[in-house]
């Protein structure tokens, strides 16, 4: 919640869809971002979909939405989402926690 406002904070959430079952899942997935963020005080404005292996096009526009937007909230589904290589997800989220001061908010710990 904003303090000042009292409104929701924003939130972003990033979706990695490679393949038919992750499209099909996907806006399952943004639902329950939605429905997470309005139970932690949270107002979902946008989810990043990343659709190529090897690309982070759209984690560069979530980096950038950040910056350009000062929102500290990002959603993933699980950590998994960010990489699938420990070494990938540690340097993803350092990039969004140290760099950007974000909290990463991983809806399979919930």
């Amino acid at each position: 919640m904003n303090e000042t406002t009292n409104q929701p904070a924003p939130a972003y959430g990033y979706l990695r869809v490679f393949s038919d079952a992750d499209y099909r899942q996907a806006p399952g997935r943004e639902r329950d971002m939605e429905r997470f963020a309005q139970e932690h005080g949270l107002r979902l404005v946008a989810v990043q979909h990343e659709f190529a292996y090897g690309k982070l096009d759209a984690f560069t526009a979530l980096v950038d939405t950040l910056r350009r937007t000062g929102a500290r909230d990002v959603l993933v589904p699980s950590l998994d989402h960010l990489g699938q290589s420990g070494a990938l997800q540690r340097v993803m989220l350092s990039r969004l926690e140290s760099g950007l001061h974000a909290t990463v908010h991983t809806l399979d710990a919930s």
